[in-house]
């Protein structure tokens, strides 16, 4: 009996290992500027998002000053941005938008009423498949609302101070997609 559950969890470990390293980029060091429409952001900070011991992707916080206070940030009418750089196949556009939707709800106290329309104009730019390399950038600018940008593609633009403080808040709220990537982001 003890052989044949030491073959499992062999095998088990063998199928594991091969997925890791066939689906996943390491190392990923994202730039220490973003410039955007004339305005230069500093990476504040940057993590891994993981999922089940896997790299799902390498995402950066962009300020114009460095802070390290996820409230004062996440509520800042100020030009800021996220980039995120896929690290794995494991990640699909269904997969990112749920765990997008599922971020909404968190960073809104379950209260995404107010933006709902805002959500799915949001969400509709991430129809396209995704892969590996692919380089998301949603940058915030004051004037005009939060720019969704695909591979230096501009994809959309999403209007209002509310969905935006929603957005980063998927990553920086009290209840953040992952603790220790909000962490990484603030630098701290």
């Amino acid at each position: 009996m003890k052989n044949k559950w030491q073959k499992i969890i062999s095998i088990l470990l063998i199928l594991i290992g091969s997925s890791l390293s066939l689906s996943t980029q390491a190392g990923v060091e994202l730039p220490k500027l973003m410039n955007y429409e004339g305005i230069e952001l500093n990476l504040n900070g940057q993590g891994t998002r993981t999922m089940f011991f896997v790299k799902i992707y390498e995402s950066g916080l962009y300020l114009e000053s460095a802070n390290s206070n996820a409230e004062e940030v996440t509520n800042q009418d100020s030009s800021m941005g996220i980039r995120l750089e896929v690290i794995s196949s494991m990640l699909t556009a269904e997969k990112m938008k749920k765990a997008i939707n599922e971020g909404f709800v968190k960073s809104t106290n379950d209260n995404t009423q107010p933006i709902a329309d805002q959500i799915s104009q949001f969400m509709a730019t991430l129809d396209d498949a995704i892969e590996v390399g692919d380089v998301y950038e949603f940058i915030y600018l004051p004037e005009s609302g939060l720019d969704v940008v695909r591979n230096s593609r501009h994809l959309d633009t999403i209007e209002g101070l509310d969905f935006k403080k929603a957005f980063f808040g998927i990553w920086l709220s009290d209840n953040p997609i992952q603790k220790s990537l909000k962490k990484a982001m603030l630098g701290s």
